[in-house]
């Protein structure tokens, strides 16, 4: 072997060698993942994800080509040198990762596996037999997860040139934030009365303070997440968290209440559990402990959590200053009395049980001689149409008001009408 061949040889493995130095996978250079979830009205749902690698990425070394995220869309990919979404991308060690994320108003819940049919069954056997009656753990499988796992799948650049060739290998959050869901704490009540625990969530203004009094809005989930972790309700939809979104707060501030039911709180023969004797003992022990206006608490919730306001409101008569009731329902021959509150039913014309007995119950108070707004939306209406709308229902002055929703369908319903400013405007200017 000639001098030649060994030089070519040292040469041929040291070019070699470099070549692998700048040519690495890139999930052994990532530190960290981050998946950013925001609560819309069909469930929380991941907005961005955030990748932190060990060196500074060059920006111009990425597009949407560069990264897949498992069963979502990816709307955009630039690098940045803080952890968070930016208009311009620049050199950094984070890239981000924008997912589209917006909502289905045809979304159902989860169908339920053997499994799942099981695991209720057994959970209403332990209550005593089947069926669906107040007071019974039948809810609690629906999911609105919050991790994502991401691909890349096109090769990037470090800003010193070295290559993070593309693979398959899977990239799985490390960490998990949800915007405003993230805010409330999470505490828990002991019925005066049966001595069970009633876990719930609470959200107080960025700047509370004891000596300025805040109203209070208390929402109550569906059945479809009772007996789920206490975060559950925050995340089956923006009941709760739309009254804590920063630009809601900049308009009303106030504080936020949301239980999580460990049983049904009510259910569609007009049965209803102690669980509602204690959210008006909870709403009652908060108000010794913060600074609550007790000329403004609202309630509002959807379904079963509608039912639930409407019972606690017709036995506590002058509890709420306001209602804001979506997509349920109760006996109309027993709602005559809350014509003198302020109440909102929103319901879609699809979920016909809904807009039937709601729609009963304001002809009976019509009969009673109190005058009722009424309206029909176009469902696919935007955010600020919807808002326009509600403000010419406000127009009228009246403290009875019904939306109805076109076509849609039960859970349709909520998936828009936390999110319209007008209504949200409407509640707050009710007083005891």
């Amino acid at each position: 072997m000639n001098k030649k061949t060994i030089l070519t040889m040292i040469l041929t493995g040291f070019l070699g060698l470099t070549q692998a130095q700048n040519t690495n996978t890139s999930s052994e250079h990532v530190k960290s993942a981050t998946a950013i979830s925001k609560v819309l009205g069909d469930g929380r749902k991941v907005t961005t994800v955030v990748l932190e690698y060990d060196s500074p990425i060059s920006n111009k070394s990425l597009s949407t080509d560069s990264y897949r995220v498992e069963g979502k869309e990816v709307t955009r990919v630039y690098a940045n040198n803080a952890p968070e979404t930016t208009t311009q991308g620049t050199n950094g060690q984070y890239v981000i990762i924008e997912v589209k994320a917006e909502v289905d108003l045809q979304a159902q819940p989860k169908q339920p596996t053997q499994a799942d049919l099981e695991k209720k069954k057994e959970r209403d056997r332990m209550q005593g037999g089947p069926g669906l009656r107040a007071g019974w753990s039948t809810g609690g499988d629906d999911e609105y997860p919050g991790n994502a796992v991401v691909f890349q799948t096109g090769n990037i650049k470090t800003t010193k040139g070295k290559t993070y060739k593309a693979n398959e290998t899977p990239i799985e959050s490390t960490e998990e934030k949800c915007l405003v869901a993230d805010d409330f704490q999470q505490f828990e009540f002991i019925s005066p009365y049966t001595g069970q625990v009633l876990p719930y969530n609470l959200y107080l203004p960025e700047d509370y303070d004891p000596n300025e009094q805040y109203p209070l809005v208390l929402f109550i989930h569906d059945a479809g997440v009772a007996s789920g972790p206490v975060k559950q309700t925050l995340y089956q939809g923006n009941g709760a968290t739309s009254w804590a979104e920063p630009e809601a707060q900049a308009r009303h501030k106030c504080i936020v209440v949301a239980p999580e039911y460990p049983f049904i709180t009510v259910d569609d023969n007009w049965n209803y559990s102690h669980h509602l004797d204690a959210t008006i003992a909870l709403l009652k022990d908060l108000q010794t402990r913060y600074s609550i206006d007790s000329n403004r608490i609202y309630t509002t919730g959807q379904s079963m959590g509608c039912m639930s306001s409407i019972v606690m409101m017709l036995k506590e008569p002058d509890l709420f200053a306001g209602a804001l009731l979506v997509a349920g329902k109760w006996n109309p021959s027993l709602m005559g009395p809350l014509d003198k509150q302020n109440i909102w039913i929103i319901s879609c014309e699809g979920d016909t049980s809904s807009n039937s007995l709601q729609g009963q119950a304001v002809e009976i108070w019509r009969k009673q001689g109190s005058t009722v707004s009424e309206a029909t939306w176009d469902m696919t209406l935007t955010p600020e149409q919807f808002s326009e709308e509600a403000d010419k229902m406000r127009a009228e002055g009246n403290h009875l008001l019904f939306t109805h929703l076109t076509g849609g369908n039960h859970r349709a319903t909520w998936f828009v009408a936390y999110g319209i400013e007008g209504v949200q405007d409407w509640l707050f200017e009710q007083h005891k």
